[in-house]
């Protein structure tokens, strides 16, 4: 297939353009930044610089949600870079006299807002709060290009895992100067996913006959920040078990952390399980085997 991804040199999509070159796709990605093609591999900074014919698209981009403060600033960055995007994207199809076949689009569990006793599926409703609202409007920019005749997928990620890059190195850091920490009180819900499973159920959606519209991209087994300080501090040499209070979180990042770091939810990969897909890592525990993080 040709497949044109967006956020193509992230995290995710660096990992997700790789996996599908080995599998002998041409792959067309937009980036904001001038790169040298490859084999079966091209970057552009325009949508109307993409040759004829995508087979699917699959959009990544997106500003990060915890990489600053949350300023008004941020804010209007943040937003710009999901929901102009996306209509520029669904416009950008409607123009094609030949559509791609389906729209896979990223989100984000924040669409649930928070809670500490709640279990959240696919069929569960919308939350309140920046983030909530951010990945509601994003998902309709993305459902737009229905009308088209073009199945849309909605990958609603978790916090994502990896061995490099990505909120485990950030959250881990203390723990090389031998302190277990986490933040606030500790109770609140991570629901996350190793990016090995995020790169595989992108690939369940693109090759699947009849792709849900709605895929929770999280773990079977969410877990709580004390919790995981616990099993991170399993592969350290720890001296010091400390808490950072929320107040002074709040003071540091702002609403960002009200929404991002002290509060959480628990959220169920429902329709992934129910269509059979296997979690390579389905514990934190398998995960930070993997990943190794020392």
């Amino acid at each position: 297939m040709h497949i044109l991804i967006t956020g193509g040199t992230g995290l995710i999509g660096t990992a997700t353009r790789e996996l599908l070159l080995e599998q002998g796709h041409r792959v067309t990605v937009l980036t904001r930044r001038a790169r040298q093609n490859e084999r079966q591999l091209a970057f552009i900074k325009a949508l109307s610089d993409c040759e004829p014919d995508v087979d699917a698209v699959i959009n990544l981009a997106g500003a990060g949600l915890a990489d600053r403060r949350w300023s008004a600033r941020y804010k209007r960055e943040i937003t710009a870079s999901r929901l102009q995007l996306t209509q520029r994207l669904v416009e950008w199809m409607s123009a094609l006299e030949v559509t791609p076949k389906r729209l896979i689009s990223a989100s984000a569990i924040g669409y649930y807002g928070a809670s500490e006793t709640s279990q959240f599926t696919e069929s569960s409703a919308g939350g309140e709060g920046f983030s909530a609202e951010l990945c509601q409007a994003w998902e309709v920019a993305a459902r737009e290009a229905t009308a088209l005749g073009i199945p849309v997928t909605v990958l609603r990620l978790g916090v994502v895992f990896a061995k490099s890059g990505g909120a485990l190195e950030k959250m881990t850091q203390s723990f090389r100067l031998g302190v277990e920490s986490w933040l606030g009180s500790g109770s609140q819900w991570l629901s996350w996913v190793h990016l090995t499973d995020v790169v595989r159920a992108i690939d369940h959606a693109l090759t699947s006959a009849t792709p849900a519209p709605v895929y929770n991209v999280v773990a079977p087994h969410a877990i709580r920040h004390r919790d995981l300080a616990t099993e991170v501090g399993r592969f350290h040499r720890v001296w010091l078990k400390l808490g950072v209070p929320s107040t002074a979180a709040r003071l540091l990042a702002g609403q960002m952390a009200e929404e991002l770091l002290l509060t959480g939810q628990r959220v169920l990969p429902e329709q992934l399980e129910a269509e059979g897909f296997d979690f390579h890592y389905p514990t934190v525990a398998d995960a930070l085997a993997d990943l190794t993080v020392r």
